[in-house]
């Protein structure tokens, strides 16, 4: 059960900076972030509900699990400066298209005009 348990910590840590790189890469515009990516963000957080509600008496029963818990809060951070930088960047490109679609409605304008005085 030891090793079970360690293990399963270990491997959502993998998990978890597999999607830290993807959302990063995502930020860099070497990839797409979609709903896709938020689902297997909470997939592995989820799991990890009820061992860091008992974490006091897991460390004290299996100490090897203390670095992977220490990883896992960690990675947890790592994730949440990651989501916060996802957050601006869809704010500012929202802001972005807003401005362009009202550019393009004051084109249609100007086109509509220049129709009629034609």
């Amino acid at each position: 059960m030891k090793d079970s348990i360690v293990e399963y910590v270990r491997n959502v840590n993998e998990k978890l900076r597999a999607l830290i790189a993807r959302t990063r890469d995502s930020l860099g515009g070497r990839g797409n972030f979609d709903v896709e990516d938020v689902r297997a963000i909470a997939e592995p957080v989820g799991q990890m509900q009820t061992i860091v509600t008992d974490a006091a008496q897991l460390r004290t029963i299996h100490p090897d699990l203390d670095g992977e818990l220490e990883a896992y809060a960690g990675n947890l951070g790592e994730m949440q400066v990651a989501l916060d930088q996802m957050r601006f960047m869809l704010i500012a490109r929202r802001a972005h298209i807003e401005a362009m679609r009202s550019h393009l409605e004051t084109l249609g304008m100007w086109t509509a005009a220049v129709r009629l005085t034609q």
